[in-house]
């Protein structure tokens, strides 16, 4: 399968294959479940690094990764590209692609694929580019020769934990409802003492205070990846465009309401 990687490695780094069967009882429950093809074999997890040094993140007023252009839109476009190259070469059979909103439990495809660990915070973390990445999968019914892997973890230092600014972290049983980056992004009023913990940490959208505490990304290197670079805004101000950022899906409101949020004096 020399030419499957050659196609892959032109537009990503960092990828690798797995099993289908391994997913089948664990497939989350979307709409882009209907669109995995019949007798699927082979899932091909890669990742797409958005980190981009410590120096430029100084005046940083949302995550990181909503510092750059969504997502979605720059890694689906690398993974439709590489889909349509693989079509070329295998007319016979169909590759369908998954940025964020797949029925594949992404954490557990990138361990299980060999492209990392998983941290105790929940997150997935690589050996290059720490938990500063984005994953996507393409899924296809062509059977590449791979043997699944162990499930590893991090060290389990708890760095991660002491810095989650909610405790939540250190709940026995995760409840989203009280992550901060959750709750950042719903809509209504946000209580008061979340309120402050946004002014403090100065983050009008998500929290990334799990992922500057781990060690694993102290020395993780920069993205190489052009429209992360040419698109990186720190500051998000009431007069910022939402067009094409990660925020975008919430509309106006949310985010203009978190800044007027940070614009409150603790």
């Amino acid at each position: 399968m020399k030419n499957i990687n050659n196609t892959i490695e032109k537009y990503c780094e960092f990828f690798g294959f797995s099993p289908f069967a391994i997913y089948k009882d664990k497939l989350l429950d979307c709409r882009g479940k209907s669109r995995i093809p019949e007798n699927t074999k082979t899932v091909i997890t890669l990742l797409f690094p958005y980190y981009l040094g410590e120096e430029a993140y100084e005046n940083l007023n949302v995550s990181r990764y909503a510092a750059v252009s969504d997502y979605h839109t720059v890694a689906g476009k690398y993974l439709g590209i590489i889909c349509e190259e693989l079509k070329k070469e295998y007319p016979e059979n169909e590759f369908v692609y998954f940025a964020d909103n797949s029925p594949i439990p992404e954490v557990f495809a990138a361990v299980k694929s060999g492209l990392g660990v998983k941290g105790r915070n929940g997150l997935f973390i690589n050996e290059k580019y720490g938990s500063w990445v984005f994953i996507g999968e393409i899924i296809t019914d062509l059977f590449v020769p791979c043997e699944e892997k162990e499930i590893t973890f991090c060290v389990d230092c708890r760095k991660c934990l002491d810095a989650c600014p909610t405790g939540v972290l250190k709940d026995e049983v995760f409840d989203k409802e009280k992550c901060l980056s959750h709750i950042s992004q719903k809509k209504g009023e946000i209580p008061e003492e979340y309120k402050e913990m946004m002014k403090r940490l100065n983050c009008a959208w998500g929290c990334d205070e799990c992922q500057k505490a781990c060690p694993y990304n102290i020395n993780a290197e920069k993205t190489t990846i052009r429209e992360f670079i040419e698109s990186f805004n720190p500051v998000v101000t009431g007069d910022t465009s939402i067009e094409g950022r990660a925020f975008e899906w919430r509309g106006d409101k949310v985010i203009r309401r978190n800044i007027e949020v940070l614009e409150e004096k603790l």
